[in-house]
């Protein structure tokens, strides 16, 4: 683990697969969707799962709408609220287990707290509640920007709202892209956090801001 300078002052995580698991969300989309679908027109929910899955792929993870659930239940018509969805699988949100920790010692030893994901701003809430006091800002791409992380621009603004430089700035995530090599373009410190510690990364030593959860933050920035 490579040990990072001071200078920083804010300290930005994604949501799914970084905070909590991908639990809820895979519920909402994977389950409670095609069981609506289902239940629709009368489709067994292996029928229902394909279509949907399938509906999903078209549109693909680097479209706003794929984020967006109210969409998807427009395009399916379905009149289930999502709030009704969300309340069905809440026993599936779930805080990786340091986490609230790792938060505390970063709050306590004064950093700025942000959230900053693709997620809507509806998941993000639901899922966050139990940590949100942590947290000065709560940042959906997709819901306040209308646009993703893939976009360099999407982290300047970020910056630009907080007032700092993106050197004054670390961003955890798990998804290489939209995590790691966008917010190091603008110059932000950014670890790509893999959990399931089977990343391959390259040789110009992107290794180095490899982990596989966040209490090792704690010990790049000797905190521990």
């Amino acid at each position: 683990m490579l040990r990072v300078d001071s200078g920083i002052k804010v300290f930005s995580f994604d949501v799914d697969g970084t905070l909590v698991s991908q639990e809820f969300a895979d519920c909402v989309w994977l389950r409670g969707i095609p069981e609506a679908y289902a239940a629709k027109h009368a489709l067994s929910f292996e029928h229902a799962f394909e279509f949907v899955k399938r509906e999903y792929d078209n549109i693909g993870e680097n479209l706003i709408e794929w984020y967006n659930i109210r969409f998807w239940l427009r395009k399916f018509n379905l009149k289930i609220p999502y709030e009704k969805l969300f309340e069905k699988y809440e026993a599936e949100v779930k805080i990786y287990t340091e986490v609230e920790s790792v938060l505390k010692v970063l709050k306590e030893a004064g950093y700025v707290l942000v959230v900053n994901s693709n997620a809507a701003t509806e998941f993000i809430d639901f899922q966050i509640q139990q940590i949100r006091k942590y947290f000065t800002h709560v940042f959906s791409a997709t819901s306040d920007f209308g646009e993703l992380k893939k976009s360099n621009g999407h982290y300047a603004q970020v910056c630009e709202i907080l007032d700092v430089k993106p050197q004054e700035v670390v961003h955890t995530g798990d998804h290489f892209l939209f995590d790691f090599l966008n917010p190091r373009r603008i110059g932000i410190t950014a670890y790509y956090l893999d959990r399931s510690r089977d990343a391959m990364l390259d040789d110009n030593g992107n290794d180095e801001f490899v982990i596989s959860d966040l209490n090792e933050l704690l010990d790049a920035f000797e905190l521990v």
